[in-house]
């Protein structure tokens, strides 16, 4: 992914294929035929597997009217998420204090269209990354913004983000910064869509509240005034959410196998366990990214453990 892709394509062709005004079996067919023609070779991966995603979705949706509910839900763990309207509301609204984060939900609201890796992001964000907000609120705001918002792919990437189905390595977490600075490394996307912060250094664009005064009364934009704090702590509330995931898939291993005592089930008896450097390297980032953020409590939003 390059930053150029975040913004919007004229080829993008999700909401055709939402709407029935492209077949995919048509596009599958002309891509592969295209491919053998040019490349002989059939396309990459990474071109035709959303479309592939897609049909997984479908497919596992089929014949589950509570495939968008937690409760009720077969393949859904049942995790005991936050009820915090206040966090939600700052999410949907991009204003989290973090600008990743910002202006993807910004970009969003203005054009009906994120790119994938930027949903990841903020779904991430809300849910078992740092807010512990139901993936069922995400999936409602995504079901009204989105121009290809689609009843099964939008429940099943939900579930799949927040670790609720399909995915259980919990302990991989996107930082609303570094990732930030890895995907939009000059700033450029966060710039075009919050233009509060356009005249912020580079250095300090992805985590603003830790330039210096002078540096934000340069920039005309004062972190805690023109534009909010940190809502959460990343570091320290991701820490506490893996732990939270951890207890959650504990007990489900227990139950399970207390119904199922014959049955073995290597991704659900067991919760997965991190790397072996995990908490050295998590150690090592939360001194980095974590010393000069300000504590400004009219624009911070506990989640409580």
């Amino acid at each position: 992914m390059t930053p150029q892709s975040l913004y919007p394509s004229r080829t993008g062709l999700s909401p055709y294929l939402r709407f029935g005004c492209l077949s995919a079996r048509r596009f599958f067919k002309e891509l592969n035929d295209l491919y053998k023609k040019i490349r002989k070779s059939p396309p990459p991966l990474s071109l035709h597997g959303q479309l592939l995603w897609r049909e997984f979705y479908y497919t596992a949706a089929t014949n589950n009217p509570k495939f968008d509910h937690m409760e009720g839900n077969p393949i859904c763990v049942q995790i005991p998420w936050d009820r915090n309207p206040e966090a939600l509301a700052k999410w949907a609204n991009g204003q989290t204090g973090y600008p990743w984060v910002d202006a993807i939900m910004t970009q969003l609201r203005k054009e009906g269209w994120i790119h994938n890796v930027a949903r990841h992001a903020v779904a991430c964000f809300l849910t078992r990354g740092d807010l512990w907000v139901s993936w069922e609120e995400g999936m409602k705001v995504f079901d009204e913004l989105l121009l290809d918002a689609d009843w099964s792919v939008n429940a099943g990437s939900w579930m799949w983000l927040s670790c609720s189905s399909f995915f259980q390595q919990f302990f991989h977490c996107y930082c609303p910064v570094r990732y930030g600075r890895k995907a939009d490394p000059n700033g450029d996307y966060i710039r075009t869509y919050l233009p509060v912060l356009k005249n912020f250094p580079t250095k300090y664009i992805h985590e603003p509240w830790t330039a210096p005064e002078s540096v934000q009364r340069a920039a005309r934009c004062v972190i805690g005034r023109d534009y909010p704090m940190p809502m959460v702590d990343h570091i320290k509330q991701s820490q506490n959410n893996i732990e939270r995931m951890k207890q959650v898939y504990q007990q489900l291993a227990h139950y399970r196998g207390k119904i199922h005592p014959a049955i073995k089930s290597p991704t659900m008896d067991h919760y997965p366990s991190p790397p072996p450097d995990f908490e050295k390297k998590r150690s090592n980032r939360s001194s980095k990214n974590t010393s000069d953020i300000h504590r400004d409590s009219s624009y911070r939003v506990q989640v409580q453990a």
